[in-house]
């Protein structure tokens, strides 16, 4: 405001000169002159204030639009940046359906490679859902959808939202894989009905029995002792199921840790068969203990290596044929851990130890080789077995998570009516290996 007000007392003043040297031309051309001059010596140097002062206001413009636009094209770069490192495919169209930017997750994962931008999303995209959602955003109206895709020769669940861009009057379409969330949520509904199933047989079993016991044979010793032979079964069954039930659950709960300590591998192989001996024995089965001879001591989590022993060597006892050897053989190995497995951080030895339990009993059907690991999964021949030979159908879901737990994997080799060899592979848990 100061500034403002010198300029105009500077214009009044060279106007009332100006006025002045016009009236006093009229009088004298000398006396003119030199007030013309002196005008000129007041006008210019207000003239120059005037010019620097716009120069100085235009440089400020120029500097604050450069600020602004170096802002908006770091917001810009910032943007474009969040959106190639999302870790969900990202696609945009524009307002005629061409695909018009892919971030890098997109392209990794539906195929869409940077040649194939400026073509149509439902070439690129032909299944009609997609091309319904994109087609409906353009026209203002958000939308999501689960849809399968084949990605890398499997069949992947995603979840598609579509939102209008308003100022292109394209849109933009997000998928967001939800394959391991919907097998999850697969898998705890049928462990639900299947647990279900699994105790209503034998809560039947014994439910019937009793009302038998109660009623018709209330007086038939016979048939009584028949009964309380079923009763006797279900219940050992229930006992076992609850068990194994329990054990799972332990196994799966993130927040159990493992308690890794030193271990005699010979001592607690040689305990767990003793304990299996009378079961092996009412069949006439042999155990047999097979330790690599420079194998003493392994480093492991007692509880999880007793679990999966277990397990294997009762199953074991239960399929093979009778008057058979059941082998339980220990080698260390270099073995590496699994990579969807995380191992505990005290298993830092260089070698790794391989356990196989080995039977010459029923074996194991191709086609179901690769399911007998899921929970409640049993062979067709186990289901129509005698009470003796069925289990639980949670003994090799229970190993395979116990190794897991551990850092390492399962492996199963069975040849129908030949036999059964199950091989744990636990990392990084012996101290060097044998000669």
């Amino acid at each position: 405001m100061h500034t403002h007000d010198e300029e105009s007392i500077l214009w009044w003043v060279w106007t009332a000169l100006a006025l002045g040297v016009l009236f006093l031309s009229a009088f004298s051309a000398m006396l003119g002159f030199i007030s013309a001059v002196g005008v000129l010596l007041i006008a210019v140097p207000a003239m120059l204030i005037r010019h620097q002062r716009e120069k100085r206001s235009l440089r400020a413009k120029i500097e604050h639009t450069d600020e602004f636009l170096m802002d908006s094209t770091q917001r810009t770069g910032l943007l474009a940046d969040l959106i190639e490192s999302a870790d969900i495919p990202i696609v945009a169209t524009d307002q005629d359906g061409r695909v018009v930017h892919i971030n890098r997750r997109g392209k990794d994962v539906l195929g869409i490679s940077e040649q194939m931008l400026s073509r149509p999303f439902d070439e690129l995209m032909p299944q009609g859902v997609l091309h319904a959602l994109e087609t409906d955003a353009r026209t203002k109206q958000p939308g999501h959808a689960r849809i399968a895709l084949p990605i890398g020769g499997e069949m992947h669940e995603f979840d598609v939202s579509a939102d209008p861009i308003e100022r292109s009057s394209g849109a933009v379409l997000t998928f967001r894989d939800i394959t391991e969330l919907s097998r999850a949520m697969t898998l705890k509904a049928d462990f639900v009905a299947n647990a279900s199933h699994e105790l209503r047989t034998p809560i039947a079993s014994i439910k019937g029995a009793l009302e038998t016991l109660a009623g018709p044979a209330r007086n038939d010793e016979q048939m009584s002792g028949r009964l309380i032979e079923m009763i006797s079964t279900n219940a050992d069954r229930l006992e076992l199921l609850a068990a194994d039930l329990l054990d799972l659950s332990k196994l799966e709960a993130e927040d159990q840790p493992t308690r890794i300590e030193q271990l005699d591998l010979d001592d607690l192989i040689a305990r767990i068969i003793d304990e299996y001996t009378p079961m092996a024995g009412r069949r006439e089965i042999e155990l047999v203990m097979e330790i690599d001879g420079g194998l003493a001591e392994i480093r492991s989590d007692p509880m999880l290596l007793g679990l999966i022993l277990r397990n294997l060597i009762g199953n074991a006892i239960k399929f093979a044929h009778e008057r058979t050897r059941v082998r339980v053989r220990v080698v260390s190995t270099d073995t590496l851990p699994d990579r969807t497995a995380t191992i505990p951080a005290a298993l830092d030895l260089p070698s790794g130890v391989s356990i196989s339990v080995i039977d010459r009993g029923i074996g194991i059907p191709l086609t179901h080789q690769q399911r007998v690991f899921e929970r409640f999964y049993q062979v067709d021949d186990a289901r129509a077995g005698s009470g003796a030979k069925r289990g639980t159908g949670l003994g090799l879901a229970i190993v395979k998570h116990s190794a897991r737990r551990l850092g390492g994997m399962v492996k199963l080799e069975s040849i129908y009516q030949s036999g059964t060899t199950v091989t744990v592979e636990l990392p990084q848990c012996v101290q060097n290996l044998s000669s």
